[in-house]
Formats: C-alpha cells, structure tokens, sequence
C-alpha cells in the first residue's frame, strides 16, 4: 500500500485521470466534519476520506432553463453523470491498483427520489475539498462554474493531507435564486460553510416532487428545472 509520505504523487496521477475522463474540477477531502449529517446510505461514513470531481453543465443549457424547465438541462445532467460515472471507474481502479479501498457514488442515485436524498451530500464533499460554498440555492458554487456543475465523489482510506482551505459563503444579500424559483421552495438561509440541516436551506421534498413530474412517465421528453443553477450571477449565463 502506498505511504502516506508518498501521497501527492498519488493525488496527481488521480486529479490527471479524472481530468482525462471528462472533469473539470478535482478536490480531496477529509470526511471527518460529516459524521452528523443526514445520510441516505450510512455506511457511506465507514469510508474516512473522498475523492472529488464535477463536470461542468453548459451554459447553453443553463440558458434555456432561465424562464421555464428545459429538455435541454435535462440532456445536460445525463450527460454530466457519464463524464461522472467515467471518472469514478478511473478514480476507483488507480486507488484500488493502489492498496487502498474505494466506492464510487453515483450522483443519479436517489435513496429518496422525492427528496433528492443520495447516499451522502456529494455538494458537502465538495465544499470540503476547497471546490467551492454551498450557497443560498443549497447547491455548490464554485468561482469557475457558478452553481453550472454536477458532482461525483468517490469515497476511500487513501489519507487526505493536502490542506483544503473551505470557502466562506459568498452569495451576500443577492437573493436572485431565492426570488426567482419556480416553486418558491427556497428559504433564504444564512451560514458561513455548511448549514446546519439541509432543510433548513430547501424544502426538498416538495422541490423533489417537482423534478419527478418533469421526468414524467416515458410519455413526453423528460425536462429538468435548474432555474436556481441558471439565475445565479456565478453562472454567468448570459455571457
């Protein structure tokens, strides 16, 4: 197994084979700060460690959801996940070639559908890793993408001792996702790095019944929301 005095070679080779695999964020986190959050999947938290990457959702797709829920957001989070889904197997195969062990997980996988609720905040991971805050949204915002991304995490034993600096919350007093949402489920939450509950920023589940009716039932061409990704002045849609 590799050394942890040996690691950073190690962490390059990953943040390259993630990048090759179609992400264009990579950070490494340490899990110990979520012990308390709700977790779809508690035995994600057996795993002390993570590996994070986000693939980048087109502004074009952003833009056609600025008014009205699009079939091309939709497009976009599928093809988001591929490039996500690639990068896990990569991730996972280098760290398991290197003793350690690892588990992808998905960012379509739903423990609860219509509470969006996954194994484990793949967002909080993010923030962890120095990627980016967790904004008014409840989404991630980095200074590259605004809220444009989609996360994947895969979690592991290889030790994190990269220092990771967190981002402090920098939505301010813009309220544009809050005032602009389609279902007015945001609830206008201050906090520096992470809330204290993920309802307390979203009523989830009524955001999440939302998102089931726009996939629908195979009848009509599957849609997705994504306005609080496309207001956000960090997207930078109508550039």
């Amino acid at each position: 197994m590799t050394n942890s005095g040996s690691l950073e070679p190690l962490y390059e080779k990953i943040e390259a084979a993630a990048r090759e695999a179609g992400s264009d964020l990579v950070g490494f986190a340490d899990l110990s700060p979520l012990k308390g959050i709700l977790k779809g999947d508690p035995t994600t938290l057996e795993f002390p460690y993570a590996v994070s990457f986000a693939v980048e959702i087109p502004k074009e797709a952003a833009r056609a959801s600025l008014n009205k829920p699009s079939e091309e957001m939709r497009s976009a989070y599928k093809m988001c996940n591929k490039k996500l889904k690639a990068t896990g197997e990569s991730v996972v195969a280098m760290l398991t070639d290197a003793g350690y062990k690892a588990r992808f997980i998905d960012p379509a996988q739903r423990v609860d559908p219509e509470k969006l609720l996954g194994p484990i905040s793949q967002k909080a991971i993010a923030s962890l890793s120095g990627m980016g805050w967790i904004g008014k949204n409840g989404l991630l915002i980095t200074d590259e993408y605004g809220a444009r991304q989609r996360m994947g995490a895969v979690l592991t034993d290889m030790p994190v001792d990269r220092p990771n600096k967190m981002i402090e919350n920098k939505c301010g007093d813009c309220t544009a996702c809050i005032d602009r949402c389609a279902m007015k489920v945001l609830k206008n939450t201050d906090f520096k790095h992470h809330p204290e509950s993920r309802d307390m920023v979203i009523d989830w589940a009524k955001c999440g019944a939302y998102e089931v009716r726009l996939i629908g039932d195979g009848s009509k061409p599957e849609k997705a929301c994504g306005r609080c990704i496309s207001v956000c002045p960090f997207s930078k849609v109508s550039e």
